[in-house]
C-alpha cells in the first residue's frame, strides 16, 4: 500500500474530522494467496490514517463471497464502525477463504449493497466516508443465469451501487488483487470486466484504484514493501507563522540591497563555456567551482547554492532560451543570490580566471587570474575585492576584512591534500557527494554520484590515510551507502558500510587537531561522539556550538538537522533524551532559514508541507536512522 500511500492521505485529509472507513473484502477461495496480503495492508493502512488525522478514523468489515458459501453470501464480522485498534485486528485475522458456486464470478455487487444499506453511516456532513474494497473477480453480468444456482446472479447494478453511495457521499475505493495460480485462466478472462466494474465505482465517487493486475505496478508495490517502515514521533503541525517568528534572515529580495544583510549569498558555476557546461566531479573546470564553493562554505557568513540547484536552473534557462548575455544575471535572480563567480581554466599552465558578476545589474566586479593551483584562488578573489573601490565597501570586499578580523585565514589557506593528484580526488570526492546529497536518496542518479564519490575517496584515502578531511569524507560516504543498503533491505551490506563508517569517523576523530577548519573539527567531534562514542551528552554540547551565529552557515543547518533528531529519538538515542518540542524547534529552524537546502525539501515530504494554506498536514516525524545507528563498529572505540 506504500505505494498509493501520498494519494490516500490526499484523500484522508479531505472533510472533517472523522473518518467511517468501511473495508470490503472478497473471502472466496481465489483470494486465498491473497488474503494473508490483505490483512497486513488492512493494518498497515489503518495505523497511516490514524497518523494522518489522528484518533478520528473508525472501521467496520464487511466479507462478500458465493452462492453457496458456508458463512453466507455476507458476513459482517465488524458491523458498527470501530476505533479499538484490537478489535479491527481481530476481525481482519477473521477473514478466511470459502470455496461457493459457480465459478469464477462472485457477489461483489451485494457485498458493497450490504456495507451501503446495513452499516451505520453517520449523517453529519463533517464526516469522511469511505470504503475500501479488495477483490480479484467481478460480479456476475446483468444477463447471467443458471438454473441449478438460481440465487448466483446479478442482483444490483453498478448504476445503482454508484447512486446510493453518492448519495450517502461515499467515496469507494477499489484494489484489484490477483488470483491464484491454480485460477489464471478465469482470471485472465474476467479481468476486463472486473476492471471496469471497479473502475466504474472508483470514478463514479470520486474514489482510487490499484490495479494489481499489471505486472510493473506488482513490482512497485514489492518494491516499497522492501523497505522497512519506520517509527513516528508526534510533532505539533509547523505553521507559515512559526517560520516567520524563527527567520534569522529572510531570502534576499531584488529590492533589499546586499548590504543590509548579515549573509552574503553567492552561485559558484563551473568555469566552463555556457554552451559546454558541465558538471562532471572529475572534470578539472568543474573542480574550480568545488574548490572555491568549499572555501566559501567555510566563511561564516557565506552561504553558498549547492551546484545541483544551479544544474537545475541553468536546464530551465536553456529551455526558456533566455540569452546567454543574460545568463549569469537571471541565473542570480533566480537562486536569490548577490554574486555568481564564474570563469574559465586555460590549459596552458594552467591559468585560471574567475570573476564576480553582481546581481544588480549583471555587471562584473571582480576578476583575477591565477596561474597553477587553485588553492588559494579564493583569497585572491576576496583579496581582491576588499581591494576595488567599487566592492571594497561591499558584502564581498567585507568578507575578506570578517576573515582577517577572526583570524581564520588559515581555512582558506590549508591544502585539502598533500600533492595535487590526491587533491584531485578529494575535489571529485566533494563534488559528486554534494550533487548526491542534493538528489531524491536511493534514486538512480542520486546513486551513481555516490558510487563515484565512494570510488574517488577510496583513492584519496589509500594515497593518505591520515587526512582527517578524507576520513570524514568516507564516513559520510559510507554512511549513505549503509542507508541506501538499509531501504533496500540488505542488512548484511548496510551493518558493513556502517562498521566502515565508524572506522573512518575515528580516524577523522584522531586527526582533527590537524585541521585548520575549526567548524569541521568541532562537526567530526559531534560526529563522533553520537555515531561511535554514543556519548549524547556531548553530541548534544558538541552539535549546539555549531549553531553559534560565528559558524559557516552550513555548519550551522547541520547542527539543527542532527540535534532534530537526537531529540526526536532518533540515532539510537535514549528515551531521556527524546524532547518533541526541542526537535519541532530544530525543524522550525531548518524550514525557515535553510528552505533550499536537501533537509528543508525531506522535512517538506516527510510532514506534508501544503503552500497554500501554510502549515505541514502530517504531526508526525519518520525515525529513520535508528537501526543503522544500533550498528556498533565496536572495533573504533576510543
Amino acid at each position: 500500500m506504500g505505494l498509493l500511500q501520498r494519494s490516500f492521505l490526499d484523500l484522508a485529509e479531505q472533510g472533517g474530522t472523522l473518518l467511517q472507513m468501511a473495508i470490503v473484502v472478497d473471502g472466496t477461495d481465489s483470494m486465498a494467496g491473497e488474503l494473508a496480503g490483505v490483512r497486513q495492508s488492512i493494518n498497515a493502512m489503518v495505523e497511516d490514517l490514524r497518523r494522518c488525522r489522528g484518533d478520528e478514523v473508525e472501521v467496520a468489515l464487511v466479507v462478500y463471497r458465493d452462492n453457496g458459501s458456508p458463512s453466507g453470501e455476507v458476513s459482517i464480522p465488524l458491523n458498527a464502525f470501530s476505533r479499538d485498534t484490537l478489535a479491527i485486528a481481530a476481525a481482519v485475522e477473521q477473514i478466511v477463504p470459502e470455496s461457493g458456486a459457480p465459478f469464477f464470478h462472485e457477489l461483489a455487487d451485494v457485498g458493497l449493497h450490504a456495507t451501503l444499506s446495513q452499516l451505520p453511516w453517520s449523517t453529519d456532513p463533517e464526516t469522511s466516508r469511505w470504503i475500501m474494497l479488495f477483490g480479484d473477480a467481478p460480479p456476475y453480468d446483468e444477463t447471467f443465469s443458471d438454473a441449478q444456482y438460481p440465487t448466483a446472479r446479478r442482483r444490483y447494478s453498478t448504476e445503482l451501487l454508484v447512486s446510493l453511495a453518492a448519495r450517502k457521499s461515499i467515496r469507494i475505493n477499489c484494489v484489484l488483487c490477483t488470483s491464484d495460480k491454480n485460477v489464471m485462466e478465469p482470471y485472465d478472462k474476467a479481468i476486463d470486466q472486473t476492471r471496469t466494474f471497479m473502475n466504474s465505482l472508483a470514478s463514479g465517487t470520486d474514489g482510487l484504484m490499484l490495479d494489481l493486475s499489471y505486472p510493473d505496478i506488482r513490482s512497485a508495490i514489492l518494491d516499497a514493501s522492501r523497505i522497512p517502515e519506520p517509527e513516528y514521533i508526534a510533532i505539533d503541525p509547523i505553521t507559515r507563522g512559526d517560520l516567520k517568528t524563527m527567520s534569522i534572515e529572510a531570502r534576499p529580495t531584488a529590492e533589499q540591497p546586499a548590504s543590509s544583510r548579515s549573509e552574503v549569498r553567492v552561485a559558484i558555476v563551473p568555469h566552463l563555456p555556457l554552451d559546454q557546461m558541465s558538471f562532471d566531479p572529475a572534470d578539472p573546470a568543474v573542480q574550480v567551482s568545488t574548490a572555491l564553493r568549499n572555501n566559501f562554505a567555510s566563511v561564516p557568513g557565506v552561504r553558498v547554492v549547492s551546484p545541483i540547484d544551479i544544474q537545475k536552473q541553468l536546464r530551465r534557462m536553456r529551455a526558456d532560451e533566455v540569452d546567454d548575455s543574460q545568463t549569469l544575471r537571471a541565473l542570480a535572480a533566480r537562486l536569490g543570490v548577490d554574486y555568481v563567480i564564474w570563469g574559465s581554466l586555460q590549459p596552458q599552465g594552467p591559468v585560471v580566471q574567475t570573476a564576480a558578476y553582481r546581481r544588480s545589474d549583471g555587471n562584473q566586479v571582480v576578476q583575477v587570474s591565477l596561474r597553477g593551483d587553485e588553492g588559494s584562488l579564493t583569497r585572491v578573489l576576496l583579496s581582491a575585492a576588499a581591494a576595488s573601490p567599487t566592492e571594497k565597501d561591499g558584502p564581498l570586499g567585507g568578507l575578506m576584512k570578517r576573515i582577517e578580523q577572526s583570524l581564520e585565514t588559515s581555512v582558506l589557506d590549508q591544502p585539502l591534500a598533500a600533492t595535487p593528484a590526491t587533491r584531485k580526488e578529494v575535489l571529485a570526492t566533494i563534488e559528486a557527494l554534494e550533487q548526491s546529497l542534493g538528489l531524491p536518496a536511493g534514486s538512480a542518479e542520486s546513486l551513481e554520484l555516490l558510487t563515484k564519490a565512494s570510488t574517488s575517496v577510496e583513492a584519496a584515502a589509500a594515497a593518505e590515510p591520515r587526512n582527517p578531511l578524507v576520513q570524514w569524507l568516507r564516513s559520510n560516504i559510507n554512511f549513505n551507502m549503509a542507508a541506501y543498503y538499509y531501504g533496500i533491505n540488505d542488512g548484511e551490506k548496510a551493518s558493513a558500510a556502517m562498521k566502515e563508517m565508524g572506522a573512518s569517523l575515528s580516524r577523522a576523530y584522531r586527526g582533527r587537531r590537524d585541521v585548520a577548519n575549526k567548524s569541521l573539527a568541532i562537526e567530526i567531534e559531534a560526529d563522533y561522539s553520537l555515531l561511535v562514542a554514543h556519548d549524547v551528552v556531548a553530541a548534544i554540547a558538541a552539535y549546539e556550538t555549531m549553531l553559534k551565529p560565528n559558524q559557516p552557515s552550513a555548519t550551522r543547518r547541520r547542527g539543527h538537522w542532527m540535534l532534530s533528531g537526537i531529540y526526536a529519538g532518533d540515532w539510537g538515542v535514549d528515551e531521556s533524551n527524546v524532547n518533541p518540542k526541542m526537535a519541532r524547534e530544530h525543524l522550525v529552524a531548518i524550514l525557515s532559514n535553510w528552505d533550499e537546502s536537501p533537509e528543508a525539501a525531506l522535512l517538506r515530504k516527510w510532514m506534508r508541507w501544503d503552500d497554500s494554506v501554510g502549515k505541514t498536514k502530517f504531526s508526525y516525524l519518520p525515525i529513520v536512522n535508528r537501526q543503522l545507528a544500533k550498528i556498533v563498529p565496536a572495533e573504533t572505540k576510543e
